[in-house]
C-alpha cells in the first residue's frame, strides 16, 4: 500500500465511525473547532494530518487514535 491509498484509508475510517457515531461532517468539524472543508480533505485522503489533528478528530469521535489509524 502506498502513502495516497493509506491516506484514503484513515480517511475512510473517519468516515465510517463518524456515520456509526450518527454525526455528520459539520457536526464533527464544529465540535473540534475545525472547519468543515479541512475535514472533508481528510476524509477523502487528500492531505496528510498532524498526529494533533488526528487526536482532535478523535476526541470529537469519543475513540482513541489508534483507532482511526486502524486499517479495516
Amino acid at each position: 500500500m502506498n502513502d495516497t491509498e493509506y491516506l484514503k484509508k484513515i480517511g475512510d475510517n473517519i468516515v465510517t465511525i463518524r456515520k456509526e457515531k450518527g454525526m455528520s461532517q459539520v457536526e464533527l468539524a464544529n465540535s473540534i473547532g475545525m472547519e468543515d472543508a479541512s475535514l472533508r480533505r481528510i476524509e477523502k485522503g487528500r492531505i496528510n494530518s498532524s498526529i494533533l489533528m488526528l487526536r482532535r478528530i478523535a476526541l470529537g469521535l469519543g475513540i482513541s487514535v489508534e483507532d482511526i489509524l486502524s486499517i479495516r
